[in-house]
């Protein structure tokens, strides 16, 4: 499926979309063009990521130096570029040429790619001045200083060993989210994921009409993008509890908040709408000695889903560098999504449990594919273990690629 075709598109107009691990490829202009692409890409993948092939790219980062030599062109820079990255079959090669080149020539984030790009899209030979953007064939004419050069040695070298782009360059976009801070090991911001956001704030629309602010609860933070994409849309409307098992992750989302929602409220402000906890989902009760405050209205998580048979055929740009607690949901995947059904009563009422809930309060979860129809089996309306927890399936929904990803459940 086209990435163009989707909404989200509108999101992120001057960079592309590339994700790690559930869709390579997310250009192909048909679901069958994109299968046949992605099946592709995982066999040329897999064979370089192989024992037998570790070698080719010792061999491919020995070339860098004399590919990319002091004084070559940006455009060629980016071509030769381009071609090793294919040739050791890294995922989006033209996207990560063009990101980390970019960051090489400390060039703009909100402008620097679109430029290169454009720079990318130039013919072989370079056209005559006149029949080109004069802007775009200077850029593109322009060579690479020692120390240019240098820097996009090491960020290819990097590249070339499956590392993520995210976390070479140490940011990302999502949603309306410019220059997300990203650092190792916590997940990059995946493009389906700003489809979840899109699901929750359709849902906080409705319940704008409320005489105090709607509160949400993200259960499993990482690097802090879904509640601070929410927060940011309605500064003045939502109150965003975050909660993440890793110190880093809880540093990171708090360290994001500050300069995302800063400019809006003010520095000392930050915590009145969002504010990242160290805690489990098991852990966030009241029935411990530590108290928290309830009473959300949504809760909202993208938990670790990947089953444990499934984690072998991760490729090794996730599995190399992505955090496996973050990622392995147990071995059906469902692990953590069961903490969070378990606990979703307890959630979504006031502290003292006496208040009658004004409208129904909903979960939505990012999660594997094969989940909605186990879920929905598990928490069909009317069933023993639906009753059990107050915790009925209410629907799921496809991302972008055709693959069921998101479920919807109401707290009863």
């Amino acid at each position: 499926m086209s990435r163009s075709t989707c909404n989200l598109q509108r999101l992120r107009p001057h960079r592309a979309l590339p994700t790690s691990y559930h869709y390579a490829f997310v250009s192909a202009s048909s679901r069958s063009k994109y299968n046949t692409a992605y099946s592709r890409h995982r066999t040329l993948l897999n064979s370089f990521t192989s024992g037998q092939n570790a070698n080719e790219t010792s061999k491919a980062i020995a070339t860098l130096t004399e590919r990319i030599p002091p004084g070559i062109a940006i455009y060629d820079a980016l071509q030769l570029s381009i071609e090793l990255l294919e040739e050791c079959a890294i995922p989006e090669p033209e996207e990560s040429a063009l990101h980390l080149l970019s960051h090489a020539l400390n060039l703009s984030w909100e402008s620097g790619y679109r430029e290169l790009r454009e720079v990318s899209a130039l013919p072989s030979p370079l056209p005559e001045r006149a029949s080109a953007n004069s802007r775009t064939l200077d850029l593109a004419q322009k060579t690479l200083t020692q120390e240019q050069s240098i820097a996009y040695q090491t960020l290819m070298s990097r590249r070339l060993q499956f590392e993520p782009l995210q976390y070479i360059v140490g940011r990302w976009d999502f949603h309306h989210l410019t220059g997300l801070t990203i650092r190792k090991p916590m997940l990059c911001p995946r493009p389906e994921t700003e489809e979840l956001v899109e699901f929750v704030m359709s849902d906080i629309e409705h319940l704008n009409k409320q005489q105090r602010k709607v509160r949400v609860l993200d259960v499993g933070c990482g690097t802090g993008a879904i509640g601070i994409a929410i927060a940011r849309q309605y500064p003045e409307h939502v109150q965003v509890v975050a909660l993440d098992v890793s110190p880093e992750a809880v540093a990171l989302s708090n360290d994001n908040a500050a300069e995302f929602l800063s400019d809006l409220i003010g520095k000392g402000n930050v915590d009145d709408v969002y504010q990242a906890l160290l805690c489990s989902a098991t852990d966030f009760t009241n029935h411990n000695e530590q108290r928290y405050e309830m009473n959300f209205d949504l809760v909202v998580s993208n938990p670790p889903y990947i089953p444990a048979k499934d984690m072998r055929d991760l490729s090794t740009d996730v599995v190399g560098y992505e955090s496996q607690s973050a990622l392995c949901g147990g071995e059906d995947g469902l692990d953590v999504i069961r903490d969070i059904v378990r606990r979703l009563p307890e959630w979504v009422f006031s502290d003292d449990h006496s208040q009658i809930m004004k409208h129904q309060r909903h979960c939505w979860m990012e999660v594997d594919d094969s989940h909605p129809t186990l879920i929905a089996q598990w928490l069909a309306p009317g069933s023993e273990e639906s009753i059990r927890w107050g915790v009925e399936y209410s629907e799921s929904r496809k991302d972008f690629c055709g693959r069921d990803r998101f479920v919807k459940l109401v707290v009863k």
